[in-house]
Protein backbone atom coordinates (compact mmCIF):
# COMPACT_ATOMS: atom_id res chain seq x y z
CA UNK A 1 0.00 0.00 0.00
CA UNK A 2 0.92 3.65 -0.82
CA UNK A 3 -0.03 6.55 1.20
CA UNK A 4 -0.77 9.57 -1.06
CA UNK A 5 2.37 11.54 -0.42
CA UNK A 6 5.09 13.12 -2.54
CA UNK A 7 7.70 11.04 -3.27
CA UNK A 8 10.69 13.32 -4.65
CA UNK A 9 13.19 12.72 -6.68
CA UNK A 10 15.95 14.30 -4.93
CA UNK A 11 18.87 11.89 -3.44
CA UNK A 12 16.91 9.75 -0.55
CA UNK A 13 17.93 10.90 2.82
CA UNK A 14 15.95 8.72 5.77
CA UNK A 15 14.63 10.95 8.53
CA UNK A 16 16.47 10.71 11.49
CA UNK A 17 14.32 11.37 14.20
CA UNK A 18 10.35 10.38 14.93
CA UNK A 19 11.09 6.76 13.47
CA UNK A 20 9.88 5.02 16.64
CA UNK A 21 6.32 3.51 15.79
CA UNK A 22 3.92 4.26 17.94
CA UNK A 23 5.36 7.92 18.82
CA UNK A 24 2.15 10.59 18.95
CA UNK A 25 1.89 13.87 16.96
CA UNK A 26 0.08 16.20 18.67
CA UNK A 27 -1.39 13.77 21.08
CA UNK A 28 -4.00 13.43 18.04
CA UNK A 29 -1.69 10.85 15.20
CA UNK A 30 -0.22 7.95 16.13
CA UNK A 31 2.29 6.75 14.07
CA UNK A 32 2.30 3.00 13.08
CA UNK A 33 4.99 2.66 10.43
CA UNK A 34 7.52 3.90 7.44
CA UNK A 35 5.56 2.90 4.31
CA UNK A 36 7.82 5.42 1.75
CA UNK A 37 10.78 7.81 1.88
CA UNK A 38 11.79 10.35 -0.22
CA UNK A 39 14.55 12.68 -0.80
CA UNK A 40 12.87 15.35 1.41
CA UNK A 41 10.32 13.41 3.88
CA UNK A 42 9.51 10.58 5.28
CA UNK A 43 5.74 9.11 5.17
CA UNK A 44 4.48 7.34 8.15
CA UNK A 45 0.87 5.41 8.27
CA UNK A 46 -0.53 6.64 11.03
CA UNK A 47 -3.50 6.80 13.39
CA UNK A 48 -5.95 9.84 13.74
CA UNK A 49 -6.97 8.65 16.87
CA UNK A 50 -9.67 11.29 17.56
CA UNK A 51 -11.41 10.02 14.49
CA UNK A 52 -10.50 6.83 14.61
CA UNK A 53 -9.18 6.49 10.82
CA UNK A 54 -5.90 6.42 9.23
CA UNK A 55 -4.01 8.73 7.85
CA UNK A 56 -0.82 9.29 6.01
CA UNK A 57 1.87 11.28 8.05
CA UNK A 58 4.30 13.02 6.03
CA UNK A 59 7.35 14.09 8.17
CA UNK A 60 10.22 16.80 6.35
CA UNK A 61 13.55 15.13 7.19
CA UNK A 62 15.84 16.66 9.68
CA UNK A 63 18.24 17.42 6.99
CA UNK A 64 15.73 20.16 5.76
CA UNK A 65 13.90 21.35 8.61
CA UNK A 66 16.26 24.03 9.90
CA UNK A 67 16.70 25.72 6.00
CA UNK A 68 13.98 28.11 5.14
CA UNK A 69 13.79 27.31 1.64
CA UNK A 70 12.22 23.52 2.02
CA UNK A 71 10.03 24.43 4.90
CA UNK A 72 8.34 27.21 3.08
CA UNK A 73 8.05 24.15 0.67
CA UNK A 74 6.95 22.02 2.78
CA UNK A 75 4.22 24.63 4.12
CA UNK A 76 3.32 25.83 0.58
CA UNK A 77 2.50 21.94 -0.45
CA UNK A 78 0.04 21.72 2.73
CA UNK A 79 -1.21 25.34 1.79
CA UNK A 80 -1.92 24.65 -1.68
CA UNK A 81 -3.59 20.76 -1.11
CA UNK A 82 -5.84 22.03 1.49
CA UNK A 83 -7.50 24.02 -1.05
CA UNK A 84 -7.78 22.02 -4.06
CA UNK A 85 -10.75 19.90 -3.17
CA UNK A 86 -11.34 17.33 -5.54
CA UNK A 87 -11.84 13.67 -5.35
CA UNK A 88 -9.00 13.16 -7.84
CA UNK A 89 -6.61 15.39 -5.94
CA UNK A 90 -5.01 13.90 -2.38
CA UNK A 91 -6.91 15.36 0.60
CA UNK A 92 -5.02 17.49 3.19
CA UNK A 93 -6.41 17.29 7.22
CA UNK A 94 -3.82 19.15 9.06
CA UNK A 95 -0.13 20.11 8.94
CA UNK A 96 2.09 22.00 11.27
CA UNK A 97 5.43 21.43 13.62
CA UNK A 98 6.53 18.68 14.83
CA UNK A 99 9.51 17.76 17.23
CA UNK A 100 11.74 20.49 15.66
CA UNK A 101 10.59 19.17 12.00
CA UNK A 102 6.99 20.05 10.24
CA UNK A 103 4.32 17.03 9.13
CA UNK A 104 1.24 17.00 6.86
CA UNK A 105 -1.46 14.60 7.87
CA UNK A 106 -2.87 13.25 4.29
CA UNK A 107 -5.20 10.73 3.44
CA UNK A 108 -4.23 7.47 3.46
CA UNK A 109 -4.41 5.52 -0.39
CA UNK A 110 -4.88 1.99 -0.20
CA UNK A 111 -3.18 1.70 -3.87
CA UNK A 112 -0.68 2.25 -6.27
CA UNK A 113 1.14 4.46 -7.80
CA UNK A 114 0.73 4.35 -11.73
CA UNK A 115 4.26 3.92 -11.83
CA UNK A 116 3.83 0.94 -9.86
CA UNK A 117 1.06 -0.79 -12.31
CA UNK A 118 3.61 -0.17 -15.10
CA UNK A 119 6.42 -1.57 -14.11
CA UNK A 120 4.16 -4.60 -12.96
CA UNK A 121 1.72 -5.68 -15.81
CA UNK A 122 3.41 -3.50 -18.51
CA UNK A 123 0.92 -2.35 -20.95
CA UNK A 124 -2.39 -0.37 -19.66
CA UNK A 125 -5.46 -1.07 -21.90
CA UNK A 126 -6.05 1.81 -24.20
CA UNK A 127 -9.44 2.72 -22.29
CA UNK A 128 -8.36 2.06 -18.90
CA UNK A 129 -5.72 4.39 -19.98
CA UNK A 130 -8.24 6.89 -21.33
CA UNK A 131 -10.11 6.98 -18.24
CA UNK A 132 -7.19 7.22 -16.10
CA UNK A 133 -6.19 10.17 -17.87
CA UNK A 134 -9.58 11.73 -18.28
CA UNK A 135 -9.08 11.54 -13.96
CA UNK A 136 -6.04 13.36 -14.39
CA UNK A 137 -7.18 15.65 -16.58
CA UNK A 138 -10.21 16.56 -13.75
CA UNK A 139 -7.77 17.09 -11.10
CA UNK A 140 -5.25 19.28 -12.83
CA UNK A 141 -8.19 21.13 -14.12
CA UNK A 142 -9.10 21.82 -10.33
CA UNK A 143 -5.32 22.55 -10.27
CA UNK A 144 -5.76 25.40 -12.90
CA UNK A 145 -8.47 27.23 -12.10
CA UNK A 146 -7.09 28.04 -8.66
CA UNK A 147 -4.23 29.24 -10.65
CA UNK A 148 -1.72 26.41 -10.05
CA UNK A 149 0.81 24.56 -12.37
CA UNK A 150 1.78 21.26 -10.64
CA UNK A 151 5.06 20.80 -13.34
CA UNK A 152 5.66 17.25 -11.95
CA UNK A 153 3.11 15.12 -13.59
CA UNK A 154 4.51 11.40 -13.72
CA UNK A 155 3.23 8.05 -12.67
CA UNK A 156 5.36 8.34 -9.61
CA UNK A 157 2.78 10.88 -8.33
CA UNK A 158 -0.15 9.46 -9.65
CA UNK A 159 -1.99 6.79 -6.82
CA UNK A 160 -4.85 4.43 -8.47
CA UNK A 161 -7.10 3.08 -5.83
CA UNK A 162 -8.39 -0.83 -6.13
CA UNK A 163 -11.55 0.86 -7.39
CA UNK A 164 -9.59 2.62 -10.31
CA UNK A 165 -9.73 6.19 -8.67
CA UNK A 166 -6.54 8.24 -9.79
CA UNK A 167 -5.48 10.38 -6.72
CA UNK A 168 -2.50 13.19 -8.08
CA UNK A 169 -0.04 14.37 -5.54
CA UNK A 170 2.96 15.82 -5.11
CA UNK A 171 2.89 19.32 -5.01
CA UNK A 172 5.78 20.45 -3.71
CA UNK A 173 7.09 22.43 -6.89
CA UNK A 174 3.76 23.75 -7.89
CA UNK A 175 3.68 26.96 -9.47
CA UNK A 176 1.46 29.97 -8.66
CA UNK A 177 0.12 31.43 -12.05
CA UNK A 178 -0.52 35.05 -10.49
CA UNK A 179 2.84 35.39 -8.42
CA UNK A 180 5.64 33.36 -9.91
CA UNK A 181 5.21 35.37 -13.69
CA UNK A 182 8.92 35.13 -14.19
CA UNK A 183 11.55 32.62 -15.69
CA UNK A 184 11.82 28.96 -13.98
CA UNK A 185 15.70 29.40 -12.95
CA UNK A 186 16.73 25.88 -12.63
CA UNK A 187 15.49 22.92 -14.46
CA UNK A 188 12.71 21.80 -11.79
CA UNK A 189 10.83 18.83 -12.35
CA UNK A 190 11.83 14.89 -13.63
CA UNK A 191 13.68 15.36 -16.77
CA UNK A 192 11.51 11.86 -18.56
CA UNK A 193 8.13 13.90 -18.30
CA UNK A 194 9.40 17.97 -18.45
CA UNK A 195 8.13 19.85 -21.31
CA UNK A 196 9.95 21.54 -23.72
CA UNK A 197 9.53 25.51 -22.19
CA UNK A 198 10.39 23.76 -18.87
CA UNK A 199 13.57 21.89 -20.00
CA UNK A 200 14.66 25.38 -21.18
CA UNK A 201 13.48 27.65 -18.23
CA UNK A 202 10.58 29.48 -19.90
CA UNK A 203 7.56 31.30 -18.31
CA UNK A 204 5.34 28.79 -17.81
CA UNK A 205 1.50 28.02 -18.08
CA UNK A 206 -0.87 25.28 -17.78
CA UNK A 207 0.12 23.68 -21.26
CA UNK A 208 3.68 22.76 -19.54
CA UNK A 209 1.15 20.10 -17.74
CA UNK A 210 -0.77 19.11 -20.93
CA UNK A 211 2.71 17.87 -22.35
CA UNK A 212 3.61 16.21 -19.16
CA UNK A 213 0.25 14.37 -19.48
CA UNK A 214 0.93 13.18 -23.59
CA UNK A 215 4.03 11.47 -21.70
CA UNK A 216 2.05 9.82 -18.67
CA UNK A 217 -0.63 8.75 -21.60
CA UNK A 218 2.22 7.76 -23.51
CA UNK A 219 3.76 5.28 -21.26
CA UNK A 220 0.61 3.94 -20.08
CA UNK A 221 -0.05 2.93 -23.79
CA UNK A 222 3.46 1.78 -24.23
CA UNK A 223 5.06 0.84 -21.20
CA UNK A 224 7.98 2.80 -22.73
CA UNK A 225 8.76 6.87 -22.62
CA UNK A 226 9.44 9.08 -25.60
CA UNK A 227 12.84 10.38 -24.63
CA UNK A 228 15.90 8.46 -22.72
CA UNK A 229 19.39 9.52 -22.79
CA UNK A 230 22.61 9.30 -20.45
CA UNK A 231 21.50 12.07 -17.74
CA UNK A 232 19.26 14.53 -17.03
CA UNK A 233 20.20 17.29 -19.67
CA UNK A 234 20.28 14.98 -22.06
CA UNK A 235 17.08 14.14 -21.86
CA UNK A 236 15.95 17.35 -21.47
CA UNK A 237 17.54 18.57 -24.69
CA UNK A 238 15.94 15.75 -26.55
CA UNK A 239 12.38 17.17 -25.36
CA UNK A 240 13.60 20.58 -26.70
CA UNK A 241 14.55 19.45 -30.19
CA UNK A 242 13.87 15.34 -30.83
CA UNK A 243 10.00 14.06 -32.20
CA UNK A 244 8.80 11.24 -30.05
CA UNK A 245 8.47 8.03 -31.89
CA UNK A 246 4.68 7.48 -32.31
CA UNK A 247 3.06 5.01 -29.89
CA UNK A 248 1.58 3.06 -32.49
CA UNK A 249 5.56 1.97 -33.46
CA UNK A 250 6.01 0.67 -30.58
CA UNK A 251 2.51 -1.21 -30.12
CA UNK A 252 0.66 -1.69 -33.49
CA UNK A 253 -2.67 -2.12 -31.63
CA UNK A 254 -2.94 1.24 -30.03
CA UNK A 255 -5.60 2.91 -31.73
CA UNK A 256 -5.01 5.66 -34.24
CA UNK A 257 -7.49 8.54 -32.46
CA UNK A 258 -5.98 8.01 -28.86
CA UNK A 259 -2.35 7.91 -31.19
CA UNK A 260 -3.42 11.44 -32.16
CA UNK A 261 -4.58 12.81 -28.80
CA UNK A 262 -0.92 11.95 -27.12
CA UNK A 263 1.09 13.75 -30.01
CA UNK A 264 -1.49 16.25 -29.82
CA UNK A 265 -0.30 16.91 -26.34
CA UNK A 266 3.24 16.58 -27.06
CA UNK A 267 3.68 19.36 -29.48
CA UNK A 268 6.80 21.00 -29.13
CA UNK A 269 5.09 24.61 -29.12
CA UNK A 270 2.42 25.22 -26.08
CA UNK A 271 0.52 26.58 -28.60
CA UNK A 272 0.25 23.77 -30.71
CA UNK A 273 -1.35 22.05 -27.85
CA UNK A 274 -4.58 21.76 -26.37
CA UNK A 275 -5.07 25.02 -24.48
CA UNK A 276 -6.66 23.42 -21.25
CA UNK A 277 -7.14 20.19 -19.62
CA UNK A 278 -10.72 20.36 -19.94
CA UNK A 279 -10.23 20.02 -23.66
CA UNK A 280 -7.83 17.66 -23.88
CA UNK A 281 -10.81 15.57 -21.52
CA UNK A 282 -13.28 16.29 -24.15
CA UNK A 283 -11.08 14.28 -26.85
CA UNK A 284 -10.17 11.39 -24.02
CA UNK A 285 -13.96 11.27 -23.55
CA UNK A 286 -14.79 11.72 -27.74
CA UNK A 287 -12.89 8.71 -28.14
CA UNK A 288 -14.45 6.55 -25.12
Amino acid sequence: NLCCASIYHLIIMPYKNNSNPNKLILNRYRIIKKIASGGMADVYLGMDLKLNRQVAIKILSANYANNKNFVERFKREAQILAKLNDPNIVAVHDWGKFDSSYFICMEYIKGQSLKEIIEKKGVINPKIAANYAIQICSALEVAHRNDLIHRDIKPQNILITPGGVVKITDFGIAKSLNTDITKTLNIIGTAHYISPEQAQGKILDCRTDIYSSGIVIYEMLTADIPFRGENSIDISLKHVSDMPLKPSKLISSIPIKLEKIVMHCLEKNPSKRYISANELKNDLQNFL
